[in-house]
């Protein structure tokens, strides 16, 4: 799914387990984007690849996007402890950005699955 100004771009590969959101997601109603963000998830932790990614590479979200993407991280959770699959998440962010470095470093904690804070040019 495309982005726009207030809707993330939606990037998901079930067959390559691959997940990711990116650009900016400050919507009037986050459960019109989620919704089928977590109706796949939820289809491919019936039937999940060996490996699944998870990408983050946000410039800007709202309290209830953190919400879900919190969500998500717990959906990712289940993979490893349930099924001893591999997640990697990464949470990218612009080199100068110090408060969204700070936001993933905040993430990684209120998480049990490690989070690899990447900074991009």
């Amino acid at each position: 799914m495309s982005g726009t100004h207030q809707r993330p771009t939606v990037v998901i590969d079930i067959e390559k387990g691959f997940f990711e959101l990116s650009g900016s997601s400050i919507p009037e109603n986050p459960m019109e984007i989620f919704t089928p963000i977590f109706d796949h998830l939820n289809k491919y932790l019936d039937d999940p690849q060996p490996l699944t990614e998870l990408n983050f590479r946000l410039d800007y979200f709202n309290t209830s996007t953190s919400k879900l993407m919190l969500d998500m991280i717990h959906k990712m959770e289940i993979l490893t402890e349930r099924d001893g699959h591999e997640v990697n998440i990464r949470w990218f962010y612009r080199e100068n950005d110090d408060d969204m470095m700070e936001i993933g470093e905040d993430f990684a904690n209120l998480c049990r699955l490690p989070i690899e804070i990447i900074p991009y040019n």
